[in-house]
């Protein structure tokens, strides 16, 4: 009997020993197995967050960025669809059956890739991902060595109106002197013959405004725009081009023709693909687009003002400031024009007593007649039509004597359009004038999404960002052991 009771014991112990391996076993692998599970749905939900980037922010712009916020301004509203997911997909919908009971604990969104950080570095390197053709390079590079071809040119008319454009000293008369000379001039006044000056009548003509001039009857906007949290904040253009406009000092030309150095191309490779993608996907005064916020998009991420017709404006003073030398630097080696020229500005100075300055009044003459072509040329471009970029005497337009004439603008086969000219200012940017390009441009798509999306902020969307979070898992054949035992801890990263 003593035997058979030590027998039982034994086994009893025995027994035991092996329903705790295996209910330590079973508890482990299902610890191991609930941690699988787990982590599958983690993965799920890096794949479900990426999902939910915003549509029309891709459909119409290429560009893949998501609102974590979801119109809120807190990344709560994530991390509460992240936690409602992961208790669906762990769970299911009935939380209390089971042996797997998970429980979601805290959850943190942590270092956001916004999409203003780094000077806007995503969004920069998703243009270049979408544009990134060896058509669209090349385009560019055209338009940039056509720019380029005038460049000596202006550099000798530069040197030849410093060295012949020299301003000589007016004798100053003597009193006796000055009243025969003026005795003489009423005499003699009825016989002069009138000479009118074609400075003072292109003056006359820009009286209404350089884009009134270039634009008759022009519907242009001047409603006042500011754009709520607009990304352009910290950004603005600084550089505004000025236009001698009387050509009556010569020392203010010259000056003025200095300062026309030859734009800063490097790196237009890189640049390329920002200026193809901003002249394909945002309208300007020429083409414009029905459902976009701002008629004249381009101008503005060029130019930052606050109404259409003060950046549509600017932009025709940078693009005027880019054609006149060039078509000053043709009329020096037009023998004709500048003969015409010559004679035009003795009959001035004869006129008013200044004959010392006759050769400075022709180059003067000649500046103003380069201004009149550009107008010309201006009229043309915001009218639908090409110009050529090097002036010939086969494609010259204007007459001196007539540069404030209104005829309609030429029809032209071949040249550069305004969209092209547009697409040589933005290749000029460079440097923190870029970066305010990009920014604005962020501006005018935040007003164009807010149409559909009044919540809508481009200040919140982030490219990618870290998920960090825990998740438990019930006790089933243990209690009491350590709780960090069924919690598992994971950090999930994402990027576009």
């Amino acid at each position: 009997m003593s035997n058979k009771g030590q027998t039982t014991v034994f086994f009893s112990l025995i027994i035991s020993v092996l329903l705790l391996l295996t209910f330590t076993a079973l508890e482990v692998t299902r610890i191991r197995m609930s941690r699988v599970k787990a982590m599958a749905s983690v993965h799920s939900m890096r794949s479900n967050v990426m999902a939910d980037y915003n549509r029309e922010l891709f459909e119409r712009y290429h560009l893949l960025f998501m609102d974590p916020t979801y119109g809120t301004g807190s990344y709560a509203a994530l991390e509460e669809r992240i936690t409602d997911y992961l208790e669906v997909t762990l769970n299911g919908r009935d939380v209390d059956s089971g042996i797997y009971r998970f429980s979601i604990g805290d959850l943190a969104v942590v270092e956001p890739q916004n999409i203003l950080d780094e000077k806007m570095q995503q969004v920069k390197k998703q243009i270049i991902d979408y544009e990134k053709t060896a058509g669209v390079v090349n385009h560019v590079l055209e338009l940039t060595e056509k720019a380029k071809q005038g460049a000596d040119n202006i550099s000798d008319a530069v040197s030849e109106t410093e060295n012949n454009g020299v301003e000589m000293d007016l004798p100053q008369k003597e009193d006796n002197e000055s009243s025969d000379t003026d005795s003489a001039t009423e005499e003699g006044k009825e016989s002069t013959v009138e000479v009118t000056d074609p400075r003072e009548e292109l003056k006359k003509a820009l009286s209404v405004g350089v884009l009134e001039f270039v634009l008759p009857g022009n519907t242009v906007s001047k409603e006042e725009r500011s754009f709520s949290e607009a990304p352009s904040a910290q950004y603005s253009e600084q550089y505004t081009e000025e236009i001698p406009l009387d050509f009556q000092d010569i020392s203010i030309f010259k000056n003025y023709l200095t300062q026309q150095k030859e734009s800063d191309y490097d790196g237009l490779t890189k640049r390329a693909a920002y200026v193809d993608y901003v002249i394909t996907q945002f309208s300007n005064a020429v083409e414009q687009r029905e459902d976009s916020a701002l008629p004249c998009e381009v101008e503005y991420i060029l130019k930052g003002k606050s109404n259409d017709y003060e950046n549509l404006e600017a932009v025709v003073y940078e693009i005027v400031s880019m054609r006149l030398p060039v078509n000053y630097a043709y009329l020096l080696t037009d023998t004709e024009k500048k003969s015409e020229a010559l004679t035009l500005a003795a009959a001035i100075c004869t006129a008013s007593g200044t004959t010392p300055l006759i050769e400075v009044v022709k180059y003067l003459l000649l500046g103003c007649w380069s201004y009149g072509e550009t107008l010309y040329e201006m009229r043309q471009l915001l009218s639908g039509e090409q110009i050529p970029y090097v002036k010939t005497a086969v494609n010259w337009q204007t007459d001196l004597k007539s540069l404030a004439g209104t005829g309609a603008p030429q029809r032209v086969t071949e040249g550069l359009s305004y969209k092209e000219y547009l697409q040589l200012l933005l290749a000029k940017r460079s440097g923190n004038r870029l970066n305010g390009c990009y920014a604005r441009m962020l501006d005018i798509i935040q007003e164009n999404v807010k149409q559909s999306t009044p919540e809508f902020r481009i200040s919140d969307c982030v490219g990618g960002m870290t998920i960090q979070g825990e998740i438990g898992v019930n006790e089933v054949y243990f209690s009491g052991a350590s709780p960090d035992i069924y919690k598992f801890y994971f950090e999930e990263e994402f990027s576009y």
